[in-house]
């Protein structure tokens, strides 16, 4: 089946949605607020019609996702993060539209239900999902259809105890390309960024919770060691994500930046997409930042992220990382012998950068042959534990 027929039926079932029942924004933020996250209240009677109202609105949601698929004779799917309750009425369509379909074409295990992100571990200072044992969120069922996924055994121990232990959840890692033949560009004089200079890139979400401010405080400390000794280099820290997400918190990155002078060396780029689906208006890809960089960033906060994207794609594009000592890190990465400058933090010390990480760290940008060999060392452990396909949990 070409693109362009693709096209035609992904436009067909986005008018189709338009169809369904009390599925539109001003609901699911509605809903979301007073049965996951709790910040309305409302009396039990208007929970109660809420209930039924998604209830409603996930059946006839349901039906239009499995007209979908017959028409894109869909025989694999993959769920990211549909534990997750964002939009609980999806989830349930998911849900019905999986049995029915599987039944009708007398499928086996076709599914591959992956949860990158839980409750229990996805923006809990905010509180956007409410607190355990929450109640609303849609929980894993058994199914013949479903392979349950997650990242590490933390979580699925977890995961599985939600569930009363009714279903079974597989661990399993995110994987990376470590056999790169891309045609990448240096976007280093696009950012009047010089040869020698030290470019350290940062591709994430523009939340508090993923601490850029380090990252601006780390880069003045930097600089201010390459004065100190008469050393004629530059740090520059290139963030690419979507500054609209949190604009107060974009401002206040940038104010934060002109408050210690250093505003020229911290570069926000917009938010860029992977080679793969790049289109064509967008010029660069992550690749290419990745490319282009000395070091890759990951100074994110204690109870934020389960794993770690940007650190993997780091190791598979032979380049270094910095990283905090997050929940998640040890196994997700660290256990594996990994190497790289690491700023401890834990639940109750979650701050900025010391001197000691910040020395540590300027004495390794000095030492090409350290960060070359370093490099090198995480690509050979990479290309062992972080390369494989997801498509083979799917049984047979």
């Amino acid at each position: 089946m070409n693109k362009s027929v693709i096209k035609i039926y992904l436009l067909w079932f986005v008018w189709m949605i338009l169809t369904v029942p009390h599925y539109n924004v001003d609901f699911i933020e509605r809903s979301h607020n007073i049965l996951i996250s709790g910040k309305t209240t409302s009396s039990s009677e208007e929970q109660e019609e809420i209930v039924l109202a998604i209830n409603e609105s996930s059946r006839q949601l349901s039906y239009r996702i499995v007209q979908l698929w017959e028409r894109l004779n869909i025989r694999h799917v993959i769920v990211e993060n549909g534990t997750l309750p964002e939009n609980i009425i999806f989830t349930k369509a998911l849900y019905l539209a999986i049995d029915v379909y599987g039944k009708r074409h007398g499928l086996g295990n076709f599914v591959i239900w992956r949860d990158h992100d839980l409750m229990w571990n996805s923006e809990m200072t905010a509180m956007k999902y409410g607190s355990a044992p929450y109640p609303h969120a849609v929980k894993p069922a058994e199914s013949k259809h479903i392979t349950y996924v997650t990242l590490n055994n933390r979580l699925k121990n977890k995961l599985e105890a939600w569930c009363h232990h009714e279903v079974e959840i597989k661990v399993k890692r995110n994987t990376y390309d470590f056999t790169r033949q891309g045609n990448y560009t240096n976007i280093r004089d696009k950012l009047s960024i010089r040869d020698n200079d030290v470019l350290i890139a940062r591709t994430t979400r523009i939340i508090p919770q993923k601490r850029i401010d380090r990252d601006i405080h780390l880069v003045n400390r930097l600089n201010q060691l390459f004065l100190q000794n008469g050393i004629d280099r530059k740090a520059f820290l290139v963030v690419a994500g979507d500054s609209h997400e949190d604009h107060v918190h974009y401002q206040e990155l940038k104010a934060l930046g002109k408050k210690l002078n250093i505003g020229p060396f911290i570069k926000f780029i917009g938010l860029l997409q992977h080679e793969d689906t790049c289109s064509p208006e967008h010029k660069n890809s992550i690749e290419d930042l990745y490319y282009s960089c000395d070091l890759v960033s990951f100074l994110t906060s204690w109870d934020y992220d389960s794993y770690g994207n940007p650190i993997g794609e780091a190791i598979s594009f032979k380049r270094c990382y910095i990283t905090t000592s997050y929940e998640y890190y040890s196994e997700g990465y660290g256990q594996y012998g990994f190497e790289a400058p690491v700023m401890a933090i834990s639940e109750k010390r979650d701050g900025l950068p010391d001197e000691a990480f910040v020395n540590g760290l300027y004495e390794f940008l000095n030492n090409k042959q350290l960060m070359n060999d370093v490099a090198w060392k995480n690509v050979g452990i990479g290309s062992k534990v972080l390369s494989n396909s997801i498509i083979d949990i799917l049984e047979p």
